[in-house]
């Protein structure tokens, strides 16, 4: 079943043209057969013509239902299949995963870009409310099990996914969680929970934490990251 609405799908422009080009060969029969049904004399003739009009105008129906069903199809039943159905191009990796920057490779353009801090928190990010941290907020200081909470639900969603990284030149992002579901749906007033991290798995000290959140094409809006500091466990 699924194979048959992606074939529509990818193919709709085609089958609306075919199906009017179908339709206007039926419409011309049904006109032709009318004028002979109209002028016949004899009765053989006019069952003739009577058959032909019948059979056009069946043919007709069906190339209407044909526009009608292709419309449906596009225009609600695929989209709203789940992306696992669709099969989105969603990039094939982990959610988990880091993308690494080979800079030797990215040339001189990436070179003589602006430098940024390494140890530089950018929590414009954090503005989106479609993909946002709300607890804990930038400079807080947290120990034990800290629960996360937030929104991650841009438009056509796939995943998002919570990282945490030393804040020392170097560090690489690791990961705490992740999910394939939107968290705070239809616009709800109260942040829901994207995870919970356990800081008594770190060494007590200056962290970067953030939260990354990709559509079904590989898109991403700017993650929001924020600065927390954790304490020893008391």
């Amino acid at each position: 079943m699924e194979e048959i609405l992606l074939f529509i799908e990818e193919r709709q422009n085609w089958i609306y043209v075919i199906l009017a080009l179908a339709g206007l060969v039926y419409l011309r029969s049904i006109f032709r057969s009318y004028k002979e049904f109209r002028g016949a004399i004899f009765g053989l003739e006019r069952e003739l013509a009577m058959s032909r009009l019948i059979r056009s105008g069946a043919m007709l129906a069906l190339v209407f239902a044909g526009l009608a069903a292709t419309f449906v199809i596009a225009t609600f039943a695929w989209p709203a299949l789940p992306v696992s159905i669709r099969q989105t191009p969603i990039p094939t990796v982990s959610l988990l995963a880091t993308p690494e920057v080979d800079v030797d490779a990215a040339g001189d353009e990436f070179i003589t870009a602006t430098p940024r801090d390494p140890r530089a928190v950018d929590s414009s990010g954090c503005l989106n409310p479609q993909a946002t941290i709300t607890d804990p907020q930038d400079g807080d200081s947290v120990s034990g099990l800290v629960m996360v909470l937030g929104t991650a639900n841009i438009p056509n969603f796939a995943f998002y996914k919570i990282e945490y990284k030393r804040f020392t030149p170097g560090e690489v992002w690791h990961p705490i969680s992740a999910g394939t579901q939107p968290v705070c749906e239809d616009g709800c007033q109260v942040m829901e929970e994207l995870g919970t991290w356990n800081t008594t798995l770190v060494t007590p000290g200056e962290f970067t934490f953030r939260l990354v959140v990709m559509d079904a094409e590989g898109n991403s809006p700017l993650p929001c990251e924020i600065r927390l500091r954790v304490l020893p466990p008391p």
